[in-house]
């Protein structure tokens, strides 16, 4: 629909600081600290960070 590629492509959106959608992708893509996935993944499947457990 017409309408939906207006809101996600076009449209400015309050909650992205007043830009577009596309240019809210394009800022993100271009930060320089920013993953290109979502969550790191370790190399080794089973690896436990033994520093991180916490003592009660």
């Amino acid at each position: 629909a017409l309408w939906r590629y207006d809101y996600n492509t076009i449209r400015p959106h309050s909650s992205l600081g007043n830009q577009t959608p596309k240019q809210a992708r394009q800022a993100l893509e271009q930060f320089e600290g920013s993953a290109p996935t979502a969550l790191a993944q370790s190399r080794t499947p089973n690896y436990q960070n033994q520093t991180c457990k916490l003592s009660l």
